[in-house]
C-alpha cells in the first residue's frame, strides 16, 4: 500500500474487519455499547457507522464529544486505601475505537517502510531489546 492506500474512502469492507478484530466483551465506552453488540447488529448499525467515517474522510473532522472518554479505577486489592491500589482504565466510544483501528490497519499496512530499519520498538517482528542487544554487540568487539 503507497500514500495513495492511506488517504483513499474508509470501505464497509475494511470498516467491518476493523470491528470483528475487537474483542466482543471489552469493557463499553461513554456510549455503553461493546463491539459483541456491533457485531450482533452490523446489518442494522453499518449505515451509521460507515456515514460517521465517511464524513470524517471528508472534512478531517471529529463530531464533538466523539472521543470522549470516561476513567474508571479498578481496584487492586480487596481493600484499596491509596491511589496505588487501583487500576485506571479508559473506556473510550466505540465509533472513535472503530476509527482508530481502521487507520491503525492501514497504517500497519506501511509503517515498515516509513520508520528506519534502526527503530526497533513498535514495528512488527522488531524487539525493543534488539537495539540494547545490537549496543552491547558493539561495546564487546571494541
Amino acid at each position: 500500500m503507497e500514500v495513495g492506500g492511506l488517504i483513499k474512502p474508509f470501505s464497509e469492507a475494511e470498516v467491518k474487519q476493523a470491528v470483528w478484530e475487537c474483542d466482543s466483551y471489552k469493557s463499553p465506552g461513554p456510549d455503553g455499547i461493546n463491539f459483541g453488540f456491533i457485531k450482533d447488529f452490523w446489518v442494522d448499525l453499518r449505515g451509521d457507522i460507515m456515514r460517521f467515517l465517511i464524513d470524517f474522510h471528508r472534512n478531517g473532522r471529529l463530531s464533538k464529544g466523539i472521543n470522549a472518554t470516561f476513567i474508571a479505577l479498578i481496584p487492586k486489592t480487596d481493600n484499596p486505601q491509596r491511589l496505588n491500589d487501583f487500576r485506571p482504565i479508559s473506556l473510550v466510544g466505540s465509533l472513535y475505537k472503530i476509527l482508530a483501528k481502521v487507520l491503525a490497519n492501514r497504517l500497519r499496512q506501511v509503517i515498515g517502510s516509513v520508520i528506519s530499519e534502526s527503530q526497533t520498538a513498535f514495528v512488527k517482528n522488531r524487539q525493543i531489546l534488539d537495539g540494547i542487544l545490537i549496543a552491547n554487540e558493539i561495546v564487546d568487539e571494541a
